[in-house]
């Protein structure tokens, strides 16, 4: 028999018919949640809360959060149960009274079901001689978001004044069922669905048999119905729906519920939790927190199954997906390493984590890949190593495209995580074109001097050279040369080799009477030209020709030569126009082992060389910190044939 309800009070009354046997009891009464929008009365029995994107995401996502269902009693004040009762004693035996409301949750996405007892209430004759059982329970372990929505909940509520109707057997029976579900939050142990959903259901239907609902009759009354969906999102906002069923103690067989012998027990509350994670900490804005942890730690999180507890990392390796994960790949190959994260990230979806859990893991898996590694440089690094822009494309062509979305790489971020999104290359792009700027007119400068030093025919160098070199005083084709080298000879380069003495004939005349004979020539010796003096090169340098600077290049017999850089002093300047390259020389060479050549540049022509020691302005000690600046790359190993 169905139990009629009165409106607006909706009492669906237990134990509402007047039995002899029961004669000095209580009885109990519940009032049931609305899913009627348009009821008066639904404010009473809904209670909503909102929720918002998390901050740094513009929207809601269903991969954002986990939510689990939540049953749990609040008494109103005294258990008016007790009321008039001088002892309560344990001797407490039979049931002739007896009332559950049990719920049936289920999600087809997940293939997820699931009994729950709400409470139970056994008593039989006397006020004192009763028991009520009203635990707070999870009715659904974590879900994701997405799936977790559509979990419909049904509930049936049971009466009888019969001890032949097993109800007491029915509540055990969902109780049991339930016990399966008692999951607990982070570090004490992770409900997770997905696989596991199904798993559990499977495994719970072969040890419990099927609940026997009593068939109506005089003696005993049911219920059924279904709660208002108990979540709701769209991009902009969400609301958890929290539904209460409001319990009351009715005594003298509740021949009148409106009377003042019914009294408020409680609310049977049923609401839904939220989180961000299940494997990390969150911070107070809601944000997981992913920072300091290692694979092998994040791997080690505690997860709780139908078959029992097991850890992350075994639950991948365990896992029947068909396309599970080889967690130890070749870290040395990208497209290994990135197929696994593919998989992985697969696998570890379709388990029910989310995005942030997700992405923990995988950025702890990859970070033993140096590609990974590359593609998520600093900037610090690229401006501290001057990396050159070539190199940097090469870095972020291997993003793990295959694997990883812009919207990962954002999760990664918020997490605390030290990645780049795409925005982080954009101005690192930026920044690399503007130094690749920067060293433009270096790079050319370089090009066309290592060509004229790399050449052997004095002929040809001082052409290329010519149009190189400009002076303000003495215009193009001129440099100004200074040694900072120390005496190597060099103003002996300068010096144009000596002309040999040249042999000349003059005919000798001797007057005639007759005629004038010719006479046999005369040899005579000239003497070789007197050799100017060598030129002195003052502090702030000389002056010289095209031609003479490359008496000079090809008097040092170069071997070796370096890269330019610009020098250190103007890193991080707005322009740069002095570089330095380092040279070496052969055997025969005035200066033997070599040293460093620096030129001022300005407008595409150089207008100053100087030869210095590699410890001047400290470049020795740079190019060691710093072995590679704007494209050029100096090894240590260079620097060792200098001394």
């Amino acid at each position: 028999m169905t139990i009629p309800y009165t409106h607006p009070k909706k009492f669906s009354l237990l134990l509402s018919v007047v039995l002899a046997s029961c004669t000095g009891t209580r009885q109990l009464a519940v009032d049931y949640p609305t899913a009627e929008s348009n009821d008066q009365k639904s404010g009473q029995s809904t209670r909503t809360r909102s929720f918002q994107a998390l901050p740094s995401f513009h929207s809601i996502d269903g991969d954002d959060y986990y939510v689990r269902l939540i049953s749990e009693f609040d008494f109103k004040g005294d258990n008016v149960l007790k009321n008039g009762c001088d002892s309560i004693t344990p001797s407490f035996n039979k049931s002739d009274l007896s009332s559950a409301l049990i719920f049936n949750v289920s999600n087809s996405i997940l293939k997820f079901k699931n009994e729950a007892v709400g409470y139970s209430y056994q008593a039989t004759t006397g006020k004192c001689n009763f028991k009520f059982d009203a635990k707070k329970q999870n009715l659904t372990p974590w879900m994701r978001l997405d799936s977790g929505k559509e979990t419909e909940v049904d509930y049936s509520v049971y009466s009888s004044a019969n001890s032949d109707v097993d109800v007491a057997g029915l509540v055990n029976k969902a109780t049991a069922a339930s016990s399966l579900l008692a999951f607990t939050g982070v570090g004490m142990g992770v409900a997770v669905l997905g696989q596991f959903a199904g798993q559990w259901f499977n495994h719970n239907q072969q040890n419990q048999a099927a609940p026997v609902v009593p068939t109506p009759s005089a003696n005993h009354s049911t219920e059924s119905h279904s709660l208002p969906a108990f979540v709701r999102y769209t991009d902009k906002d969400g609301t958890l729906n929290e539904n209460l069923f409001k319990v009351y103690a009715v005594a003298e067989g509740g021949i009148n519920i409106l009377s003042s012998d019914t009294k408020p027990l409680g609310e049977l509350r049923i609401y839904p939790e939220l989180t961000s994670s299940l494997l990390l900490k969150t911070k107070a804005n809601g944000i997981p927190d992913a920072r300091d942890l290692s694979l092998v730690e994040i791997g080690q999180s505690p997860m709780k199954s139908a078959t029992g507890d097991i850890n992350l990392q075994k639950l991948i390796e365990q896992s029947k997906h068909p396309e599970k994960p080889n967690l130890k790949p070749d870290w040395n190959n990208y497209e290994d390493v990135q197929s696994n994260c593919r998989k992985l990230k697969i696998v570890m979806k379709d388990l029910g984590f989310n995005k942030f859990d997700r992405n923990a893991y995988i950025f702890y898996f990859l970070s033993n890949n140096n590609d990974w590694k590359n593609y998520n440089i600093t900037a610090q690094k690229i401006q501290g190593n001057n990396i050159n822009v070539k190199t940097l494309q090469s870095y972020r062509n291997k993003n793990f495209d295959n694997c990883l979305t812009a919207d990962d790489y954002v999760a990664m971020k918020a997490m605390g995580l030290a990645v780049n999104t795409e925005s982080d290359w954009v101005q690192m792009d930026d920044s690399s074109q503007k130094q690749e700027q920067f060293f433009m007119p270096l790079k050319s400068i370089e090009r066309q001097l290592l060509a004229v030093l790399r050449n052997s025919n004095k002929v040809e160098m001082e052409s290329q050279i010519y149009p190189l070199l400009s002076t303000a005083t003495k215009g193009d084709g001129t440099v100004r040369l200074q040694n900072h080298l120390g005496d190597f000879g060099l103003e002996k380069l300068l010096q144009p080799a000596p002309m040999p003495a040249q042999v000349t004939t003059t005919p000798v005349v001797t007057p005639s009477t007759a005629t004038v004979q010719s006479a046999p020539p005369v040899a005579t010796a000239k003497a070789p030209e007197t050799a100017s003096p060598l030129p002195t090169i003052p502090g702030e340098g000389l002056i010289i020709t095209a031609h003479q600077l490359v008496q000079v290049f090809s008097g040092l017999v170069f071997n070796e030569l370096s890269c330019a850089r610009i020098i250190p002093e103007q890193i991080n300047k707005p322009t740069g126009n002095i570089g330095i390259l380092l040279f070496t020389t052969k055997e025969g060479s005035p200066r033997s082992k070599g040293g460093a050549m620096e030129f001022e540049f300005s407008a595409g022509k150089i207008s100053r060389i100087a030869f210095q020691s590699p410890a001047y302005r400290d470049y020795e000690q740079d190019v060691i910190d710093h072995p590679e600046l704007g494209g050029c790359r100096i090894d240590s190993a260079f620097l060792a044939k200098l001394h």
